[in-house]
């Protein structure tokens, strides 16, 4: 029997797919999203700027995740990812509070804390105290929406808000881009050591910091179905880092000093341990990332055929 009935916003798009996926064996899933989801949901093609329109969208349901958005790298005019992230979410809450929604997951991003190779992050491993100092519009519009949530949270009328910090999500259709693009550097910057014939992603991010699309969808799941604050924010990552890079040496060539470690036995324990700190989402939600990077690697073999 279903838990509970379920809007997904965003539910079909690249990493909506997953979480829908996800919720499907135990939850009744309904789908807001312009573009139409693959699995046999209900669907409603709504634009989230359209207040009206994604109110009756959310009416009757018990628990609502938020991933509607434009994705960081997407080329539009920044004026646009403000439009459609922060007043999309504002409209989604607001909604939500009219309605009296037990439980509302909201996309936010590791893009939020800012960090670049001009702005190193304060302390390591990073986790949910850390400052959010974004320069980006789309980092921005990130840190605005979870504000925007936690003052929703404060009036008290929506049960309890989550928002979720992932940092870049491999899908394994990207993974064979990513090693392509690893493959470029030297074994001291993650090359993993396999030749690859795709194209290359990318930027990679400068902290080299991961998580898979299936990690990504279990946590979501995790914090719909948690006991948790009125609000609260989770970093969502990896246990070790892109590449396998060892972090310490990695964030010290990045930029050009390194940031004081306030747990030395994170890195200690493992060379590889990502800088981005998930134990609140491990402690608060259940949540474990299960993938690390021999499972990314493992499955660009599987997908592309990649000789070992």
């Amino acid at each position: 029997m279903a838990h509970s009935k379920v809007l997904v916003t965003g539910g079909g798009g690249l990493l909506g797919h997953h979480v829908v996926d996800a919720l499907l064996p135990d939850h009744a899933v309904e789908v807001l999203d312009l573009r139409k989801p693959t699995q046999n949901v209900i669907h409603r093609p709504v634009d989230i700027r359209d207040l009206d329109a994604v109110r009756s969208a959310v009416r009757g349901h018990d628990r609502v995740i938020h991933l509607a958005g434009i994705d960081d790298g997407t080329e539009v005019p920044d004026q646009r990812y403000v439009e459609v992230n922060v007043q999309g979410s504002w409209n989604l809450l607001h909604a939500c509070e009219e309605a009296g929604v037990a439980k509302v997951v909201v996309a936010s991003s590791s893009a939020a804390f800012g960090l670049n190779p001009r702005n190193p992050p304060d302390y390591l491993p990073i986790d949910e105290a850390h400052a959010l100092r974004p320069t980006r519009t789309y980092d921005l519009t990130k840190m605005l929406i979870e504000h925007t949530a936690e003052s929703f949270a404060r009036r008290g009328r929506i049960g309890s808000i989550v928002c979720l910090r992932p940092t870049l999500i491999v899908r394994p259709e990207k993974a064979p881009e990513i090693l392509a693009e690893l493959a470029t550097m030297t074994p001291a910057e993650g090359n993993p050591g396999i030749t690859v014939d795709a194209p290359r992603y990318g930027d990679l991010p400068a902290h080299r910091c991961y998580v898979t699309s299936r990690d990504a969808a279990a946590a979501f799941r995790a914090a719909l179905l948690a006991d948790t604050a009125p609000f609260a924010a989770y970093v969502i990552a990896a246990r070790d880092t892109l590449g396998r890079v060892d972090a310490l040496p990695w964030i010290d060539r990045v930029h050009d000093r390194r940031p004081m470690v306030r747990d030395p036995a994170w890195f200690a324990d493992n060379a590889h341990a990502s800088p981005l700190d998930s134990r609140a989402a491990e402690r608060d939600l259940g949540w474990v990332a299960r993938d690390d990077w021999s499972t990314v690697v493992q499955s660009a073999i599987d997908t592309r055929k990649i000789p070992q």
